[in-house]
């Protein structure tokens, strides 16, 4: 009946005229009322279904929505016990939720004195807002994310009456129970970084945590005022405030640091996903707060203030606010946690609707838009003369200050739902998990007053300076997206003339550069050597892409999943971890490079400059063959010119010993081992059977038999392919390929150490 319908609908009106002179839709209900099958009733959801998305005539919709038959759908009782019935149920909702507009929507509610009093579509649909199966909860949030667009303000009060405005209470509070069942898994996998199942759990409790942030997003968005107000309010109350911003404070140096991770990736999603002034500036407002719920952090990392000297201090200091102990955690060992506060960092750049005093406040406005201010400021005659316009690194006498006390009063909305809040956070401390886990996210009830008094945005711009500068020179350095970080956000903050570090800045550089110059000589005297220079030209590609635009990925969860720090232990013989080592010397030192550039220069060429020699005049001994190395592959004919050639003899497998020929093949900084075959009845004709790289072979006669060479064959995949993606979040290899080995006998001696 549905193909018909659909068909009529397209080509002849007679059909649909039909359905409706037989009342068809009214035997439907009929047939839902008396039916006792679910099957029966699983196939009229799917008919109406299938007929609601295909009709294209306004006629026929209509048609289907009046006289209250889909109402009646809507609010039969079913029996929900069948996961069938629910998902083809909610399928049904989200379909008819499509065909809404300020005209079609006034089939499904009922009103008295022009307020609406019921709309079945909109309250059955949210009954499974917190459904088990992650299918019914996204038709679920497409549904009323369709019905909080349409521009009817009788439907907007309707969502916004007191019986129903709870319902964006309990999503904001899904979000935190959310929040702590991250950390809980994070903290699970971190002990059990081999546990699929727990591996799995993550995944699916940071993809749901995802989720639940874009509808909330979306939500905000929705053009509804006094909707948007209160999700951010909410988020504020219930996630940012007493949970996200305290869980900054380690609780004790010993435990595991899944909790700080777990608030610093969640704060980075928040500020890279949310676009409302409101919550961003509220975000940047609590950084700037002196902490008011535990004594300050002890640290043994000092941020040098920018009125001390190049002398690096060692005392211990206290981190009074949440800003600082961010920018302490990019001396960490901990990669990960270094990753995820510079995605803070960046994020909060990002963030088009983040005021540019608070930027200043937190230390991080782009120099172009300091300068721009300052300008205008000069020209306005607001006390900026020239002396602070112009010099690179202002001193502290008389430097500026903010009053974030009296700045805040901007940021802070009214607080009309903060005992519903408070009611949330007792429930929470008295009830959930964290209360007895330290290793929870850390909670408490929703703050009021700002606490931050007066702030001095250029020590505070300096601090972050500083802090950037000792992560880039750092020994051993961080991993390679850290680096590229970094370089981005140091070309932002750095001042646009002549002087941009001070001396011993430039000295941290100049000995980080020294070290990675150092390190990635010595990998090109090792089995990698030929790929150095073609690592290079593309490392430098992606390193200046990287450092002159954002590099945020969209997904920045990686940084929850456990990893190993990846070392390089001294006496490493295998070809796949040296290959690993050198591609980080390569990066280390193209980044550090391109930054040394860019400050003396004032620029980044677009290619490195190799100064590689030019190919030399004389060809290579096997261009007597014609072998055209470009082209060397397995079963290519080629000649074996006496001299070049050597014969000898090998075993692939036990007891099959074979007669070949070992030619080396160079061009360039590359080359091949190549074994090949006599090619019956062509003399000094052979056929390459195995191909292997000149580099990292490390020939050695063997000690008790003088004729035997034995070479070390490298994986024949170069190290960019052969290992993980920085930053992919992918698990670790726990097995490297192994090298091959290959033992070649000769006929004597002499030829054994040619």
């Amino acid at each position: 009946m549905a193909e018909l319908l659909i068909w009529g609908d397209q080509h002849d009106p007679s059909f649909f005229e039909l359905f409706m002179e037989k009342q068809v839709m009214a035997q439907f209900i009929r047939i839902l009322k008396n039916s006792r099958s679910v099957s029966v009733t699983v196939q009229l959801l799917q008919t109406l279904n299938i007929l609601l998305q295909s009709m294209r005539s306004e006629q026929a919709i209509y048609y289907l929505f009046s006289n209250e038959y889909l109402n009646n759908v809507i609010t039969f009782p079913f029996d929900f016990q069948n996961e069938e019935l629910v998902a083809y149920f909610i399928s049904f909702l989200r379909t008819i939720s499509t065909k809404l507009d300020t005209n079609t929507v006034s089939f499904f509610v009922k009103t008295d004195n022009e307020e609406v009093v019921s709309f079945p579509l909109y309250t059955e649909a949210i009954k499974f807002a917190r459904h088990e199966e992650s299918m019914v909860r996204i038709a679920v949030r497409t549904l009323t994310l369709h019905i909080y667009n349409i521009d009817d303000k009788a439907i907007r009060a309707f969502i916004m009456s007191p019986d129903l405005v709870g319902y964006f209470l309990e999503l904001v509070t899904s979000l935190r129970q959310q929040t702590f069942r991250v950390v809980d898994l994070v903290t699970e996998a971190a002990k059990n970084p081999d546990s699929l199942p727990i591996m799995a759990k993550l995944e699916e409790a940071v993809a749901e945590t995802g989720d639940l942030l874009f509808y909330c997003n979306d939500i905000i968005n929705a053009d509804i005022a006094e909707l948007s107000r209160l999700m951010t309010q909410h988020i504020l109350d219930l996630l940012v405030i007493p949970v996200l911003i305290p869980s900054l404070r380690p609780a004790h140096e010993t435990e595991m640091q899944s909790r700080e991770l777990s608030s610093l990736y969640l704060l980075s999603c928040i500020l890279q996903v949310v676009k409302q002034r409101d919550l961003v500036n509220r975000i940047g407002l609590e950084l700037l707060k002196k902490s008011c719920s535990r004594d300050g952090m002890v640290s043994d990392v000092q941020l040098i203030a920018a009125d001390s000297t190049p002398q690096i201090k060692e005392e211990k200091i206290i981190y009074e606010s949440s800003r600082e102990l961010l920018l302490s955690y990019l001396f960490c060992e901990n990669d990960k946690l270094v990753l995820a506060s510079l995605n803070v960092l960046v994020a909060m750049l990002q963030n088009k609707v983040l005021n540019e005093t608070l930027l200043d406040a937190l230390g991080i406005l782009p120099q172009r838009k300091r300068y721009k201010k300052l300008l205008l400021q000069a020209l306005v005659g607001n006390n900026a003369d020239d002396e602070v316009l112009f010099s690179p690194l202002p001193v502290m006498e008389g430097e500026d200050h903010v009053d974030l006390d009296s700045m805040a009063v901007s940021f802070v909305m009214p607080r009309k739902q903060q005992g519903a809040a408070e009611l949330i956070c007792r429930a929470d401390n008295d009830h959930s998990p964290s209360s007895s886990n330290t290793n929870h996210i850390h909670s408490c009830e929703p703050a009021t007053g700002t606490g931050a008094g007066q702030l001095s945005p250029r020590r505070n711009r300096y601090q972050v300076l500083d802090a950037l500068m000792r992560l880039l020179c750092r020994r051993p350095p961080p991993c390679a997206e850290a680096l590229w970080h970094t370089g981005w956000l140091l070309r932002q903050l750095l001042p646009y003339h002549e002087q941009k570090l001070r001396d011993y800045h430039l000295c941290m550089l100049s000995k980080a550069y020294t070290a990675a110059q150092e390190d990635l000589m010595a990998e090109v005297k090792d089995c990698w050597c030929d790929l150095v220079p073609t690592l290079m030209v593309e490392e430098w590609k992606i390193c200046k892409k990287a450092s002159e635009t954002s590099a945020l990925k969209k997904d920045t969860s990686f940084v929850l999943w456990p990893s190993p720090a990846v070392t390089f232990p001294s006496g490493e013989t295998s070809s796949s971890h040296i290959g690993e080592r050198m591609q980080a010397s390569v990066k280390v030192f193209v980044i550090l490079h391109q930054l040394r550039t860019l400050v003396v220069e004032g620029s980044i060429p677009d290619v490195p400059n190799l100064n590689q020699p030019n190919e030399p005049a004389a060809r290579p001994k096997t261009g007597r063959s014609g072998i055209q190395l470009t082209v060397v592959k397995r079963d290519m004919e080629i000649d074996l010119t006496p001299g070049d050639a050597v014969p000898c003899r090998i075993a692939f497998e036990k007891g099959k010993e074979r007669s070949v020929y070992l030619l080396a093949c160079t061009k360039g900084t590359g080359g091949w081992l190549l074994l090949a075959e006599d090619v019956p009845l062509k003399q000094r004709r052979g056929i390459i059977r195995v191909t292997a790289a000149l580099a990292g072979s490390n020939p050695k006669v063997d000690g008790d038999h003088p004729k035997w060479l034995h070479l070390r064959i490298r994986s024949p995949h170069p190290p960019t392919t052969d290992m993980p993606r920085a930053g992919s979040g992918g698990r670790p290899r726990s097995r490297r390929l192994v090298d091959g080995r290959w033992t070649l006998a000769f006929a004597d001696e002499r030829t054994s150490t040619m």
